[in-house]
């Protein structure tokens, strides 16, 4: 017994490099599949704290339309406290407020105090009936702190807190919070209402059904309207894109796994058949050889799974930290549960266990010469196989994406559908790509040759029958670039359609608006000109809030919506196109959709009226010219009029577009301007993009810190699969070397090798990451699909310098052995 453990040990001795290299290979994998598996959990449970975040601890909120003409009354708060799934539920009103100061209605939150609306509206203080909240632009408008006093409607209030804006959203609300007996009060002065509450947020008991306790309030009245926090169209969403992004990674994260431990033990495998078969041959018994193979494997299993795991500890417990610091997101729902990794831990052990055992165990069954032929294979077999799988399977997700888009259900399967497409293509791609290796490389030689030199010719030539090792390689590599190129478009075009809604709010890179709303005094003309007027202001241009225009028709007249601009202005800004004419005062744009609907053409004219409210009646306005059609109109209006009209003058500024080349000193300047118009409310786009960015980071930071472990994982597990494969050919070299070939051609061979692997493989991978991501972008055909093509170079990058570095050492060092010693080696 002492003897076959002597032996076991002493050929872990004699063969140090496979041995650290496979042990290696199994921690990686196994933290590969931890950090999935863990992911997959704490991805759930981070989507939970994301909609706490946004709706608090609410799991309801009950109320009726403001079209409803309905209200909630002490009765109807008592039936809902009664049911038996309520936890708890909080009142609160919705009206708006005047604030003395500016003379304007302020949209007003009243609450109780207690958990559910502080978690809602992301306040800390109590409220009593002298105390208010406000956003913080509200209160900077206003010049008010933390103590100051405020007057609503002749009361006042001490200001107790101020709330962040929600710039990343666009332009920021204003809104005020206040107590819920207090609003009341207004509710019933404003608006002549005796409502105890406008709605209700509802907290449910935790093993409540929120659907069922829906439907039991809905029973008390049908009219009223129920919204439950986890049905969010958003939230549902991110679940399906969590859903789909968990068995895509977890696919590509088993495949990479697979890939490396495959590449890496191949190798080991190798020395393990080789001595088994040397041992039969000197006399050795099955059962001796049975427990060399038990000893050796059970040793480098083991101290692989244990590294594993304390390197996903380490990574779970430090990188993440790490990355919460750099990113600002929370980590909370990141924790590292030591159950369900020890529970995979050991399952991973017995699978990887298995997977020695078995080809070893085989191994010493037959003969030994027989042990050593199959060991020396190089190709994989059914070659016809893997080519009629290829064309099934690509068949099968061309079929799929064709259903995903025509079928009437299309909504609800149409996911599933590409995701089946999406794994299809996945499959196919690492089935053929040992057929196609060949026939490129071959195809790469002459080319290669020319270029580089007879050094090549020799790299690829020795490369094309190694089929085998080589495929495993290069899917390795693309796996990881299909990993990085999924992971990182999926957040870019987060961020790009977040972007897209934002440019359609900042058309301009300045927007300004008034917080006095339809109340404002303001002079279009007055404040363009003295926005103007300041140095890194480009050009200024406004709109007017909406009017009604009548037009004639058969039946009498139609009412559509107008606004008033500075049609050279806007024009300068690109945000309207050149109108024809010099008489402005009777010239009109209109929208493409007016233009139909009225048979309307450039230099047709038309007649145009206003409602008179003394009159009861149309009064028509004269005959007006189309100076122009345009493709986009701004807040929806109908009909441009020029801001040198004097008829249709029945409206309010509504919004200041603004643009610069330093926006940062533009918007600097243009809140001087506030000492002239103290109603201005300033926004930028870069600001909210900023913002936006950073809300984004905190939202998917779990979904970043994954992706970046990884891709780091992976890479290192390539390096170590491409040298493994570097070290087996040492035999190669030495007999080259015999032939002439100098040490820097030896480092050029190698380097020749392991470069063409990182080519074919990035290049494949991002090929397969890019069609993956557009597959599944199908999903939604309204939303924009980006990739991030920063990240993707970042990598290509990185991989080619490592390499680079790593194989020229590794090249030197081999070139400077011994030939004699190098040439008695095995290949291996």
């Amino acid at each position: 017994m002492k003897t076959v453990q002597g032996l076991a040990l002493r050929l872990f001795r004699a063969n140090r490099f496979i041995i650290s290299s496979s042990i290696f290979s199994i921690a990686l994998a196994v933290m590969l599949i931890l950090s999935m598996i863990l992911f997959s959990f704490n991805a759930q449970d981070s989507l939970k704290e994301e909609l706490r975040k946004t709706y608090g601890d609410m799991d309801l909120s009950v109320g009726f339309n403001i079209d409803q003409d309905k209200e909630i009354s002490n009765p109807l708060i008592n039936q809902i406290i009664n049911n038996r799934d309520v936890k708890e539920l909080s009142k609160v009103s919705i009206t708006h407020v005047n604030v003395d100061q500016i003379n304007d209605p302020i949209y007003t939150v009243g609450i109780e105090n207690d958990h559910l609306p502080k978690s809602r509206y992301h306040f800390k203080k109590s409220l009593d009936d002298h105390s208010l909240i406000m956003n913080k632009g509200l209160a900077t408008a206003l010049h008010v702190q933390v103590g100051d006093k405020v007057h609503l409607q002749g009361r006042s209030f001490t200001l107790v807190e101020t709330i962040h804006d929600l710039s990343a959203a666009g332009v920021a609300p204003d809104m005020l919070i206040m107590n819920q007996r207090v609003a009341k009060s207004y509710v019933k002065e404003n608006d002549g209402s005796n409502a105890e509450a406008t709605y209700i947020l509802i907290s449910a008991k935790q093993d409540a059904n929120l659907l069922s306790l829906s439907s039991q309030i809905k029973g008390y009245d049908k009219d009223l309207r129920i919204d439950i926090a986890e049905q969010d169209p958003t939230v549902q969403r991110n679940l399906q894109s969590l859903h789909t992004f968990v068995i895509i990674l977890s696919l590509l994260v088993l495949i990479i796994t697979a890939l490396l431990i495959i590449s890496n033990f191949e190798l080991l495998l190798y020395k393990m058949k080789h001595q088994f078969a040397i041992m039969r041959s000197l006399g050795a018994t099955t059962k001796q050889t049975r427990k060399v193979v038990f000893i050796q494997s059970t040793i480098i299993n083991g101290l692989g799974v244990c590294l594993g795991f304390s390197l996903t500890f380490l990574s779970q417990t430090f990188i993440y930290r790490w990355m919460e610091k750099l990113f600002h997101f929370s980590s909370s729902s990141m924790y590292f549960n030591p159950t369900i990794a020890i529970i995979v831990s050991i399952c991973s052990f017995i699978i990887i266990q298995l997977f020695l055992l078995i080809p070893a165990y085989r191994s010493t069954k037959i003969l030994p010469l027989k042990t050593m032929e199959e060991n020396e294979k190089l190709e994989f077999g059914h070659k016809k196989g893997r080519v009629v799988l290829f064309k099934l399977l690509i068949g099968i997700s061309a079929f799929l994406i064709i259903a995903s888009q025509v079928l009437p259900t299309r909504g609800q399967y149409g996911p599933g559908l590409l995701l089946g497409a999406a794994i299809s293509i996945l499959l196919s791609f690492f089935l053929i790509l040992s057929v196609w290796l060949p026939r490129w490389l071959t195809w790469l030689l002459p080319y290669g040759q020319k270029i580089v030199g007879q050094e090549y010719y020799v790299a690829i030539k020795n490369l094309i029958p190694q089929v085998r090792k080589n495929s495993l390689i290069i899917s390795t590599i693309s796996a990881l670039m299909i990993i990085a190129v999924f992971g990182s478009s999926l957040l870019k075009s987060v961020e790009a359609n977040e972007q897209t809604y934002l440019k359609n709010e900042f058309l301009t890179p300045i927007v300004v608006d008034t917080r006095l709303n339809g109340n404002t005094k303001l002079d279009s003309q007055e404040l363009m000109e003295a926005a103007e007027k300041l140095p890194s202001v480009q050009h200024a241009s406004s709109i007017s809030t909406l009017g009604i225009v009548e037009i004639p028709i058969k039946d009498g007249w139609a009412s559509f919506d107008y606004a008033l601009v500075d049609f050279k202005r806007l024009h300068d800004q690109k945000l309207m196109p050149h109108v024809k004419g010099t008489d402005l005062d009777t010239t009109i744009v209109i929208s493409k959709d007016f233009a139909k609907k009225n048979h309307l053409k450039v230099g047709q004219t038309i007649q145009l009226g206003l409602y008179s409210n003394e009159k009861q009646e149309v009064e028509p306005k004269g005959m007006y010219k189309v100076g122009a059609i345009s493709d986009y109109m701004l807040e929806t209006a109908d009909v441009y009029f020029d801001s040198s009209n004097k008829d249709f003058t029945d409206v309010q500024f509504y919004r200041l577009f603004v643009s610069a080349n330093q926006v940062d000193h533009a918007v600097k300047e243009l809140e001087g301007l506030k000492n002239q118009f103290p109603e201005l409310k300033i926004s930028s786009y870069d600001q909210s993009v900023k913002e936006l960015s950073e809300m984004i980071y905190q939202r998917y930071g779990i979904f970043i810190a994954v992706i970046a472990i990884l891709v780091l994982s992976t890479m290192i597990g390539v390096f170590n699969s491409l040298a493994n494969n570097i070290y087996s050919k040492r035999k190669e070299y030495a007999i080259l070397r015999t032939m002439g070939v100098k040490p820097k051609g030896i480092r050029k061979i190698v380097l020749t090798q392991v470069t063409t692997y990182m080519i074919i493989g990035l290049c494949m991978g991002i090929i397969m990451g890019i069609t993956l991501t557009y597959i599944l972008a199908l999903v939604d055909l309204k939303g924009v699909t980006a990739i991030d093509y920063d990240v993707i170079l970042s990598i290509i990058g990185i991989m080619l310098l490592f390499s680079t570095l790593l194989f020229s050492y590794i090249g030197n060092k081999m070139a400077s052995k011994s030939i004699s010693l190098e040439i008695m080696n095995d290949n291996k």
